[in-house]
């Protein structure tokens, strides 16, 4: 029986990345998040407009003494979606625990952890190995390589959006004092079937699956927008979609929580002051 050809439309579809950037949008959607599909903006070095797949905002209430509603803390994630279909490898090597705590800091406003307990509750404190190199079957280019692709996306986005205020309009019939913006970048992949991993320190070239979340570190060079060249450390999430409801509720369980204790605190022992906090890279 010869084969029915493909209308345009269904071949659209078929090589189209939207059915899968479609079913983050909705996944995020069913957690109860607020997702803002493909924004554009245009960077700080170029002035030419770029693309992120998803910003995506929650608001959780900080209260005192359970009933006493103080505002909000409001978490933005960044999120790029790739659909990898080639191996992919990593190479894993201790994370920089000194720059990884300076960027929770920054990020959050909390402070030491020899100051404060709670810090060491949230998930980029973890000693855990983070992924430092990658290289895919396909790529021929650094700039060819999706996964090198994702992270540009991901953490120009963030540069750009992360200290404005109005990216996610108020909600209707609720009360809006925001205290305080929490950026997180995320790469969402289809699975990890085609994800291996390496360690740094191993020079048998062993390699195994990936199955779990990781973090890749990545230092940034990027023009900020007053023109001076900044170097970041980041750390950015690596999920699969089956993974992700679950990887929020941790997000939820460990960093939401020890932050809105924090902002609880000095709700309780301050001045109130109607400003949102943005914490700025240092």
């Amino acid at each position: 029986m010869e084969k029915k050809k493909k209308t345009a439309v269904e071949e659209i579809m078929e090589k189209s990345g939207n059915g899968f950037h479609s079913r983050v949008v909705k996944l995020l959607r069913g957690e109860k998040w607020t997702a803002v599909v493909s924004p554009y903006y245009s960077d700080n070095f170029t002035d030419k407009p770029r693309e992120l797949d998803i910003i995506a905002e929650k608001k959780f209430d900080v209260t005192a003494f359970v009933s006493n509603w103080l505002g909000t803390l409001n978490v933005r994630l960044f999120v790029e979606c790739k659909y990898i279909t080639a191996p992919t490898v990593f190479w894993f090597d201790k994370k920089d625990k000194a720059r990884a705590t300076d960027r929770i800091m920054t990020d959050t406003g909390m402070a030491h952890p020899n100051d404060n307990i709670n810090i060491q509750g949230l998930h980029y404190f973890e000693d855990v190995p983070v992924a430092k190199l990658f290289s895919s079957e396909k790529s021929r280019s650094e700039e060819n390589e999706l996964i090198s692709k994702a992270i540009n996306q991901n953490l120009n986005a963030l540069i750009y959006y992360r200290n404005k205020s109005d990216l996610i309009p108020p909600e209707a019939n609720r009360r809006e004092r925001v205290l305080q913006y929490v950026p997180y970048p995320i790469i969402v992949v289809n699975s990890f079937e085609h994800f291996y991993r390496t360690d740094m320190a191993d020079d048998t070239g062993k390699t195994e699956r990936i199955t779990e979340p990781f973090q890749l570190e990545v230092n940034y060079a990027h023009i900020d927008k007053d023109r001076n060249t900044r170097n970041e450390y980041f750390l950015i999430d690596v999920v699969s979609i089956d993974m992700l409801a679950a990887f929020l509720a941790k997000l939820e369980e460990t960093d939401v929580t020890a932050v809105r204790g924090k902002l609880s605190w000095e709700e309780r022992t301050s001045d109130r002051d109607d400003t949102p906090r943005i914490n700025h890279a240092r």
